[in-house]
């Protein structure tokens, strides 16, 4: 009856098991993907973007697009932060 009540008034209502699966992936301890933690985790060797590029087989231009996203995702400044960040066991 609850439910019906919310939904009237406009409300979202999910039972259990659908609202774990919306929430679950917010939840997650780690935000970046796996290509942006395996670069994170070259810029905390002190790795370059050409480094890291070539490393991974992939273009300095992507290797920048994948820390801005980290950076961004992880609500850091710049690459000596998530250097730092990585140091300390993030990502």
């Amino acid at each position: 009856m609850a439910a019906v009540h919310k939904a009237h008034l406009g409300e979202t209502v999910l039972d259990g098991p659908v609202a774990r699966r919306v929430v679950s992936p917010l939840r997650r301890k780690d935000p970046l993907s796996e290509r942006e933690s395996e670069v994170a985790r070259l810029v905390g060797t002190g790795a370059s973007n050409r480094e890291i590029a070539a490393r991974l087989s992939i273009t300095e231009g992507t290797v920048k697009n994948h820390v801005s996203s980290a950076l961004r995702k992880l609500g850091l400044r710049d690459r000596t932060q998530l250097a730092i960040h990585i140091s300390r066991g993030g990502a």
